[in-house]
């Protein structure tokens, strides 16, 4: 498992930039869907710069469904990162136990296979 390889962030998000859609269909937008897209997207976005500055630091971001609550207790503030209402926590790989991995890579799968729909 390397640093370079593991993302939080799913692998096609740009490809379904909804910034334009208002410029393409003024007339016949929903507003509603609109602004749920334009949010997930701004989401991903800042997830996204999130994690290269982790990467940078040699961490990757665990989803905090990835982590027991204990241990993230003991981890503290330090390593917490908030995006928007999604709370991560920068780790190293080594520091990973065996079912945060598998979690982590079950969380990878879920958010790639989404994106796909």
């Amino acid at each position: 498992m390397e640093t370079e390889n593991i993302s939080v962030v799913p692998k096609n998000f740009k490809n379904k930039d909804p910034r334009t859609l208002p410029f393409l269909y003024p007339k016949s937008i929903n507003i509603v869907a609109y602004a749920k897209s334009v949010q997930a997207f701004s989401f991903y976005q800042t997830l996204e710069v999130a994690e290269d500055l982790a990467k940078r630091q040699g961490y990757i971001l665990l989803p905090w469904s990835c982590i027991h609550w204990e241990r993230a207790k003991r981890f503290g503030e330090e390593r917490k990162v908030k995006v928007g209402r999604n709370t991560f926590f920068m780790m190293r790989i080594d520091e990973l136990t065996k079912g945060e991995k598998k979690k982590l890579l079950d969380y990878i799968k879920s958010i790639n296979e989404e994106g796909e729909k």
